[in-house]
């Protein structure tokens, strides 16, 4: 029998050693390392078997639909019965809510490490949840909530959170990062010996602390984040991975008294509820998945009194911004040196899609000539280094979000005239070549 022999484990960052030693070399804490067993050496035998991958067998997964259609989308159709759902973000952005309300439409295990159990049935019964289906304990050793799981056999396991839990064989305290791992790793073996789908709320920190969800990415099959601004109401859900379906949807939802509303109108929340007339608005659209989201970009080009003029920009990539500036000077003649430029994407979104250089260019331009982009007029097109209108992907269905949209009129590049046509928009359409184009055919 293979001999197990002593090592020391920092309970802090999960570094292992030969010998104690009073700090930790990896992540530089006092007094965190302990005394733990290695696992015991692989017994050798006879290799498992081999088959090819052409004789796997494989069919069609199914799905568990919940009634909350963004969920839904974003999990690729719905939950995959044993996968892994790891839901992280800020405390009090929503994750929890957004659990306890798709624990409501299958038999469900909620493991409650925060909240006692009369919390979540005022919680429950708020949020109109269908609480006969949902389980709830208050369990926080891993062993025990996996005793419970094979006892009641649910179709989802719910933990809440993942960062109160620990296991009785893993030195270091709740929420370090042993402990996480271990839980995580032993919870998911258990979900997926009883066909469960499990879902793990990790809360991460704004620095990105070592005990957030990161280190649970290569556990899990799903990885989803909520993103949004506690000022604002609404809330992006999004997939940074995914197993069993694509990571570019996201999910809108809206929070109220009642819970996460589904967003089904996306363009209220990215454009103003009315066609703004003020200098530096402009409209375009960037591709989300299997979604088109119209966005407004707003620009404020004010006197600069300092020799760096600034540049700012939210919902928007700064070093982008900077290029389009050089180009706008370099091959359009607009003298923005001595300008402060600021730029604002609406509605909180963020955009990393180069087909809304042209919008942000136009609305430069605007604010800096104090003249309005004329109403109903939309903007697709990347902007080169030679000042060149460059085609965008997907423009005929981009184009078709403009016409569902009421949009009057667009510039696109040139060579995507017959998409414009495809697409069947009947308002002016006009192709541009360069940047320069563009400004004239507007100002």
């Amino acid at each position: 029998m293979a001999r197990q022999r002593k090592i020391y484990v920092c309970a802090s960052c999960g570094a292992d050693f030969a010998k104690w030693q009073g700090k930790c070399s990896a992540c530089g804490e006092w007094n965190t390392i302990v005394e733990s067993e290695s696992a015991p050496a692989a017994v050798h035998g006879p290799p498992p078997d081999v088959i090819p991958l052409a004789e796997v067998e494989h069919g069609a997964a199914d799905r568990i639909r919940t009634g909350i259609g963004e969920f839904n989308l974003v999990c690729g159709g719905g939950i995959i019965p044993g996968s892994v759902i790891l839901i992280g973000g800020e405390p009090g952005i929503g994750k929890s809510t957004l659990a306890l309300q798709i624990a409501g439409y299958f038999s469900t295990l909620y493991i409650s490490g925060e909240e006692s159990p009369l919390q979540l049935r005022l919680r429950a019964e708020r949020l109109g949840c269908n609480i006969k289906n949902i389980l709830i304990s208050t369990a926080s050793n891993v062993e025990q909530i996996i005793g419970l799981a094979e006892s009641a056999r649910p179709q989802c396991l719910v933990v809440d959170s993942i960062q109160m839990l620990y296991s009785s064989a893993v030195p270091g305290l709740k929420g370090s990062v042993s402990q996480i791992r271990e839980s995580a790793s032993r919870l998911s073996d258990a979900a997926k010996s009883i066909g469960a789908a499990l879902i793990l709320i990790g809360h991460i920190t704004k620095d990105g602390s070592i005990a957030g969800p990161k280190l649970l990415e290569h556990l899990v099959d799903t990885v989803l984040y909520f993103e949004g601004n506690f000022s604002r109401d609404f809330r992006i859900l999004r997939a940074f991975k995914n197993r069993y379906g694509s990571v570019n949807e996201i999910g809108l939802f809206k929070m109220e008294q009642s819970g996460l509303i589904e967003v089904t109108d996306k363009n209220k929340i990215f454009l103003s509820p009315y066609l703004s007339s003020a200098p530096g608005n402009a409209v375009s659209a960037a591709v989300e998945g299997s979604r088109i989201i119209l966005f407004e970009v707003q620009s404020l080009v004010t006197f600069s009194t300092f020799p760096n003029p600034r540049r700012m920009a939210d919902g928007f990539d700064l070093n982008r911004l900077i290029l389009i500036i050089a180009v706008l000077e370099k091959h359009a003649g607009l003298k923005l040196g001595s300008f402060d430029v600021f730029i604002n994407v609406s509605g909180g979104f963020q955009i990393n899609d180069t087909a809304a250089d042209l919008a942000v260019a136009m609305s430069i331009a605007s604010s800096l000539k104090n003249l309005p982009v004329p109403q109903g007029l939309g903007f697709l097109g990347e902007i080169s280094l030679s000042g060149e209108i460059r085609p965008v992907s997907m423009c005929a269905r981009r184009i078709q979000e403009f016409r569902h949209s009421g949009f009057t009129a667009l510039i696109i590049p040139e060579i995507e005239l017959p998409e414009a046509k495809a697409a069947g928009f009947e308002g002016e359409v006009t192709g541009v070549r360069t940047v320069r184009d563009a400004l004239d055919r507007i100002f």
